[in-house]
């Protein structure tokens, strides 16, 4: 397995890419760190972890944007496993913003969630990294690459992101920490109900597989094998890189009005 004994915290792992990731994550043998805002999501993750070998799990539910509950996280790991080897920064959010009507607040909570909460816990975790000679892996999109009309604001905050990696892995390198971002396309997840109206949600998703030249969408799992990679000792000599995976989106022009 590739990951047998190594300690990751995974933020963002109650729903979607990152329940995809943990479940991944428990298939190769690590001991998990699970965090999200939702009790009832986490514990339906737990259970398919534990289904699939991993019964070294913690769990704590609460808001990554906040400085105790990030120490929290920190702490209680370490305290439980003794070490922490990997650091996935999943947890994020989207929003339909448009550049030119998106305001303040929708700014303020983009940033917040997708840009401040990865930094700061980083920082926190990083004493930990540099112990274990671990790494971080940040899940960005692939929509940094290509005009995704709306996105604006969103985009920013995940080019941001993609920025931090190659930045900190540049910081990090010298005490043999490893820094690198996935940048996933259309992953068949709730994740767009939850900034799109009913109606227009079909046709978006549809016009997302449509300009995918693979056809289809990814599951998180599929995102999941790559951060293992990526995690693991396979990739010790890869650092600084965004990784997409995206179907090949990038290569296209999607019209999805």
């Amino acid at each position: 397995m590739a990951l047998s004994g190594k300690v990751a915290i995974i933020t963002g792992s109650s729903s979607g890419i990152g329940a995809g990731i943990a479940a991944v994550f428990a298939k190769e043998g690590a001991k998990l760190s699970l965090t999200g805002r939702n009790q009832d999501n986490l514990e339906e993750v737990v259970k398919n972890c534990m289904k699939a070998g991993c019964q070294d799990i913690l769990t704590n539910v609460g808001d990554i944007t906040q400085d105790a509950f990030r120490s929290t996280l920190v702490e209680t790991t370490k305290k439980k496993f003794g070490k922490i080897d990997i650091l996935v920064n999943n947890a994020g959010i989207g929003g339909l913003n448009p550049l030119t009507s998106a305001t303040k607040e929708q700014y303020d909570t983009l940033m917040a969630v997708n840009v401040e909460a990865p930094l700061f816990l980083t920082q926190l975790t990083a004493p930990h990294l540099i112990e274990t000679k671990g790494n971080v892996v940040n899940i960005s999109t692939s929509a940094t690459s290509t005009i995704m009309p709306g996105l604006g604001v969103y985009v920013m905050s995940k080019t941001a992101l993609d920025t931090f990696t190659r930045y900190l892995a540049q910081e990090l390198a010298s005490h043999g920490v490893r820094v690198n971002a996935i940048n996933p396309g259309y992953v068949t997840t709730p994740a767009f109900s939850k900034i799109l109206p009913e109606d227009k949600l079909d046709q978006f998703c549809i016009g997302l597989v449509n300009a995918t030249p693979l056809g289809r969408g990814s599951t998180p799992e599929e995102i999941g094998h790559l951060v293992v990679f990526v995690a693991s000792d396979k990739a010790a000599f890869v650092t600084g890189e965004c990784f997409r995976a995206d179907g090949g989106i990038t290569m296209t022009t999607p019209t999805l009005a």
